[in-house]
């Protein structure tokens, strides 16, 4: 194996696949905590018996949720434009032709 496939593979591929694998599972966990918030906050609505405190702290929860879900996708998004480029790399490299 070339060096430099080596080395792309090592700095570039498998952290940026496995940053985009991790974020993946991490988004799906955020992902249902958000939809389980906002079906609290709208149960908390339509039950009509809370007071506006404990309504803004269940909407902020919600927040809280969405800036994670955000974040994870954002991780997701880099680090695939990450190891996209690395890829990218592999398959335009060209061998050098041995002079024997």
């Amino acid at each position: 194996m070339n060096a430099r496939i080596a080395i792309l593979l090592i700095t570039l591929v498998f952290p940026g696949l496995a940053v985009v694998g991790v974020s993946l599972y991490w988004f799906n966990l955020d992902y249902a905590a958000l939809i389980k918030a906002e079906r609290y906050v709208e149960n908390l609505v339509e039950v009509g018996k809370v007071n506006d405190r404990q309504l803004e702290y269940a909407y902020h929860r919600t927040y809280i949720h969405r800036i994670n879900v955000f974040a994870d996708g954002t991780w997701r998004l880099v680090e695939g434009v990450i190891a996209a480029l690395g890829i990218h790399r592999l398959v335009t490299i060209k061998e050098n032709p041995k002079t024997d």
